[in-house]
């Protein structure tokens, strides 16, 4: 299985990424990590999707969710 790391577009004090591949029977899977101010905050992981673009928009929403209820202006 082959995969691929992507860069999260996340606000700023953020960072995140995420890693996704292929498994054998043709789905696509994988986890994300999320970073406020350098230290790491979260692992999401992906669960198997029908297609890449699937993937990419569970990641992206997982991720955004992750951030609005956690950050900064939240209190934690």
């Amino acid at each position: 299985m082959d995969s691929t790391r992507l860069d999260l577009s996340v606000p700023d004090g953020w960072t995140g990424w995420f890693e996704l591949m292929r498994t054998p029977s043709g789905t696509y899977a994988g986890i994300c990590e999320l970073s406020l101010r350098g230290i790491p905050r979260c692992a999401l992981v992906i669960t198997q999707q029908l297609s890449w673009d699937a993937a990419v928009e569970r990641a992206t929403l997982r991720a955004d969710h992750f951030v609005r209820q956690w950050g900064p202006a939240r209190g934690h």
